[in-house]
């Protein structure tokens, strides 16, 4: 068993500090159909990236242990996962990455009574005088709140961005909503991507968006996010942030680990409840 292990070691030894960067498009199994913006990095580690709008991608493998695990993963669809000394044999082409669509279960119908309640969670009111969001981030990068509910089942209504900034023109990221478990994000919730675009908007601007068209249902506390899937170039896009209020939850990269900060980000979320 030693022997094999030190072979092993002998024969991938050469990718440690060798530069080696591997491409690939990612695509519906059973379609063929590109699939935009797959996250795609080292499972517990700090690099990664995400597919274009195409579906194609490039990572670099350089210096990254042979027994690493990445992982490409996307809404809707199953994992894929791949160790580093796999996708270094492949001719830097790694071709199609296919993945498969999950079957979907069927969510409960919720039929509200004539009573119900409607609650303004997370942070609503938060102070200008600190800023925290998206600024030189790389593909992947994700922040957001933990969101705490007593009823359930709980509906997702509106999410409302406070304070907004940003020095782009029109910006473009992902929304995701995270079960907990551990007390970190865990399963993302949603079925099918949802993707935001900003624009023409007043600088330090509340804005408000309906959620309620994709039918999100909680039945515990949650993480809510929004992730950077596209390069948007030089910029910054931040919100009003207050320290103490709150705790957010970020990472740097697609499948990096999460970290946790007792900051208040200006994000607050509209919910409804049976009284």
């Amino acid at each position: 068993m030693l022997f094999r292990r030190i072979l092993y070691l002998l024969i991938f030894m050469p990718l440690l500090g060798w530069s080696d960067t591997v491409s690939g498009r990612m695509v519906d199994r059973e379609t063929g159909e590109a699939l935009p913006y797959v996250n795609i990095g080292v499972l517990g580690g700090e690099r990664g990236t995400v597919s274009n709008e195409q579906g194609y991608f490039h990572f670099d493998l350089t210096d990254l242990i042979p027994e690493s695990v990445v992982r490409f993963s996307y809404i809707g669809y199953e994992n894929y996962d791949a160790e580093v000394a796999e996708l270094s044999l492949a001719d830097k082409s790694l071709g199609e990455i296919k993945l498969t669509p999950k079957t979907l279960e069927m969510q409960a119908v919720l039929v509200y009574p004539r009573e119900f309640k409607e609650k303004i969670v997370g942070n609503p009111h938060p102070p200008n005088r600190m800023r925290a969001g998206f600024s030189k981030d790389s593909l992947g990068y994700e922040v957001g709140i933990r969101v705490k509910i007593r009823k359930r089942p709980t509906v997702l209504k509106t999410l409302t961005l406070h304070g907004v900034v940003t020095s782009y023109d029109t910006v473009f990221y992902r929304l995701n909503v995270y079960e907990m478990d551990d007390k970190i994000p865990s399963r993302n919730i949603l079925n099918t991507p949802i993707y935001i675009t900003l624009t023409d908007f007043e600088q330090l601007a509340d804005i408000t968006l309906d959620l309620t068209s994709y039918h999100i249902v909680v039945q515990d506390d949650f993480v809510i996010t929004l992730e950077q899937v596209k390069d948007l170039g030089e910029g910054e896009l931040t919100f009003s942030t207050g320290i103490l209020n709150g705790k957010i939850f970020y990472r740097r990269t697609s499948q990096a680990v999460w970290r946790s900060a007792p900051f208040g980000l200006g994000m607050s979320v509209l919910i409804r409840y049976e009284k």
